[in-house]
């Protein structure tokens, strides 16, 4: 098959979800950048508390990213005519009914787009569940509305391999049973998640009247999204909300046209927009950072394990093929996996190692990642083991970091509290991540690539096998988050950056996308 993405999205109204994220704005990017014959992108934005509409908020957020740095060089009038010419913005809320529009503007936007692409998504692994449901599950059936209330149009919906929660082996690109919800199956395919969708919200509600609105409140919704995930058999918030998300969206557009592009871990890119382009620290790196700065020498991790990355662009041109192929060939339900372990296989233990020799061997190249000499080696533990210890040695720091404090003893004893609490806090949300007993099979994905014409099979690549490990670490990588995720180096005596936050619970950790 000789199929084109160029005829595809010729003259095509596009709906984008989530360009305010990592994923949404390479994505925005490269059709702007390569498929230029598309009619008009409508990019679904809210306002924040920063700004105060939709329009103020593209404006800074996304159209002034160093995500569009080489289109201003290279293409600016493109640029400069997409923005005058093929851009609508829509003032809506994605979690509420008719995305918060009155019923005329929805009917309007409706005969106004011909796709709906979401890549809107909480990507916080510890967030409170009201929030999460909202906007990885609720959403969707939001979007679905819109793309029934448009004649049927096309949904593509950018999902997480991490829905499969605690499974092993060899994971398809099929729908995923739940692991331990022992829901029934509807006819479409998908498990019929309405009961307990109103057993989460009514716990949220109930939850509500307990704990008065604040802090506590926030947190014990956060723990409440915990527990259930784990009760059901999956290892946050995350990962169980676009769970559902997926079962809604298969539900919600059976008899239409769904794709669902499954991204696995992603990282910085490996050609474009430019080299090792990334905004904020992803899953990985903030281990990395953590080491970086000396918060933890070891962390729990099973070495043998296939460490499932995969760059933002190889995410963003598999997105665009799906689309493509639901406006082509409409009438199906697809999955595909955007992942590198079944094709480009790299170990936990080597991805570790190359980022540690490059950090170590070339320490002077990254000024603002590292700031204290790594004298000692990063070292992995059995996750059990890990676990195990670590409650102990929390234990311990709490009581020496009471007795120091007590007794106003050198800063140097209280660091080591710090640093055992850092060590928590990432094995509580990343350990699951870095001790995989399992394998995102893409061969669904790359069959897809096949179908396309040769230009576009290049132009969109999506197959791991075009880059090397050790160089994207060493070469593309680590020098993208030395250039694009980190913040300049304090002067002499200031305080560190904040972005060691990143690395904690509570911040956004990202897989797949990012809420807009």
């Amino acid at each position: 098959m000789n199929w084109s993405v160029a005829t595809a999205l010729a003259g095509k109204r596009v709906l984008i979800t989530g360009t305010t994220g990592f994923i949404g704005k390479v994505v925005l990017e490269k059709l702007v950048r390569d498929v230029p014959g598309i009619a008009r992108m409508v990019l679904v934005l809210r306002g924040s508390r920063q700004h105060a509409d939709a329009l103020q908020r593209l404006r800074a957020e996304v159209l002034s990213s160093s995500v569009f740095d080489h289109l201003r060089c290279t293409a600016a009038a493109r640029l400069q005519r997409f923005v005058d010419e093929q851009l609508q913005v829509v003032d809506g809320s994605l979690t509420e009914p008719q995305l918060g529009l009155e019923a005329e503007a929805f009917a309007r936007l409706a005969s106004e787009v011909d796709v709906i692409v979401n890549i809107a998504a909480s990507v916080n692994f510890r967030e409170a569940l009201d929030q999460a449901l909202a906007i990885n599950t609720f959403s969707v059936r939001h979007l679905a509305e819109l793309a029934r209330a448009a004649g049927g149009i096309p949904l593509v919906q950018v999902s997480t391999c991490y829905v499969n929660g605690h499974r092993r082996g060899l994971i398809a690109e099929t729908l995923a049973p739940g692991v331990r919800t022992r829901l029934a199956a509807q006819p479409d395919g998908s498990s019929d998640v309405q009961g307990l969708l109103a057993q989460l919200q009514q716990q949220v509600a109930q939850l509500k009247q307990r704990v008065p609105a604040g802090p506590a409140q926030e947190r014990a919704l956060v723990d409440l999204g915990i527990r259930q995930a784990r009760r059901l058999g999956w290892n946050d918030t995350y990962t169980f909300t676009k769970w559902l998300g997926e079962q809604v969206a298969r539900h919600e557009m059976r008899g239409g046209t769904l794709s669902i592009v499954r991204p696995a871990i992603v990282e910085s890119a490996c050609h474009e927009p430019q080299p090792g382009w990334i905004e904020g620290m992803k899953v990985g790196d903030a281990i990395v950072l953590a080491y970086a700065r000396g918060k933890t020498r070891l962390f729990p991790a099973r070495p043998a394990g296939v460490a499932d990355i995969i760059p933002v662009d190889l995410v963003a041109n598999s997105i665009v093929l799906a689309t493509a192929e639901a406006l082509q060939h409409p009438g199906a339900c697809r999955i595909y996996q955007a992942a590198s372990g079944a094709r480009n296989p790299v170990r936990v233990g080597e991805y570790v190692r190359l980022c540690q020799t490059e950090m170590r061997s070339n320490a002077a190249a990254y000024p603002r990642l590292i700031r204290r000499p790594l004298d000692k080696p990063f070292r992995t533990v059995p996750r059990p083991l890990f676990l195990a210890g670590l409650g102990i040695a929390v234990a311990f720091a709490g009581l020496a970091h009471r007795v120091a404090r007590a007794f106003g003893l050198p800063a140097q004893r209280l660091a080591f509290y710090d640093a055992i609490n850092t060590t928590r806090e990432l094995a509580t949300v990343f350990s699951f991540y870095t001790s995989p007993r399992y394998v995102f099979d893409n061969r669904e994905l790359l069959a897809l690539a096949q179908r396309f014409e040769p230009a576009d099979r290049q132009r969109f690549e999506v197959d791991p096998l075009c880059f090397d490990w050790a160089h994207y670490v060493a070469r593309i990588h680590l020098p993208g988050l030395e250039r694009y995720a980190v913040k300049s180096a304090p002067t002499e005596g200031a305080r560190a950056a904040p972005e060691a936050a990143a690395a904690l619970p509570g911040a956004t950790a990202q897989l797949p996308g990012s809420a807009s």
